[in-house]
């Protein structure tokens, strides 16, 4: 079980603060990018500068945004770079999203909206490394949960066993048991850590929960 920082972020400024909140706790933090088309808002534009920072951290970057290959080549810049996640929704076709991640030799993510069908994604199993299930609708954080979403991550979770499924979103103290329950791995969490006024103390609430 694995607990991500989600780093939903405007500016370079918030996001070096919002990493140095998380820094020795994590080794893994995920970067949220926007371009404002396929959500509202749009995240820091000068991702050069991330290499500047001195952090051991890994970094998964999901890219909510319309066109995905016009951004996988900025990322790949990027040090400690583990995972690229991109959404079935997106305009880009999923194949070649996968095969330009692929030969960068970073693992690849789906992500998939609440109100999407698994069969949006079925087909491609075999040729990615997550599912990432919104649990809420993606551009911001705070929002609610959605949890007619149960249905399709158990059965995504009985389909590949193999694969890694993660919920992004709405994620707290109260309800992260009965997520795990559903055969989800990865939790990633917005303001349930990054708003708590003691990350390590709402980390602890988080993890009791799962063991």
């Amino acid at each position: 079980m694995t607990i991500v920082p989600a780093l939903l972020c405007h500016t370079f400024e918030d996001f070096r603060s919002e990493l140095a909140r998380v820094e020795g706790i994590f080794d893994l933090a995920q970067i949220d990018v926007m371009d404002g088309v396929f959500v509202p808002g749009k995240s820091f534009p000068d991702i050069e500068k991330i290499n500047e920072l001195n952090t051991k951290i890994k970094f998964e970057v999901h890219l909510m945004v319309a066109h995905p290959l016009a951004e996988i080549d900025r990322w790949l810049e990027v040090k400690n770079l583990e995972r690229i996640i991109f959404h079935i929704e997106s305009k880009d076709a999923p194949d070649a999203v996968i095969a330009k991640i692929r030969g960068a030799c970073k693992q690849v993510g789906i992500a998939t909206n609440p109100e999407t069908p698994l069969s949006a994604i079925e087909k491609y199993y075999d040729q990615i490394d997550e599912v990432l299930f919104m649990a809420v609708h993606p551009g911001a954080q705070g929002r609610k949960f959605v949890p007619e979403i149960k249905d399709k991550v158990v059965a995504c979770a009985a389909a590949a066993p193999n694969l890694s499924i993660g919920i992004d979103g709405g994620i707290d103290a109260d309800n992260i048991a009965e997520i795990k329950s559903w055969g989800v791995k990865i939790f990633c969490v917005g303001s349930a850590l990054l708003g708590a006024p003691d990350i390590n103390i709402a980390y602890q609430k988080l993890t009791e929960n799962i063991k």
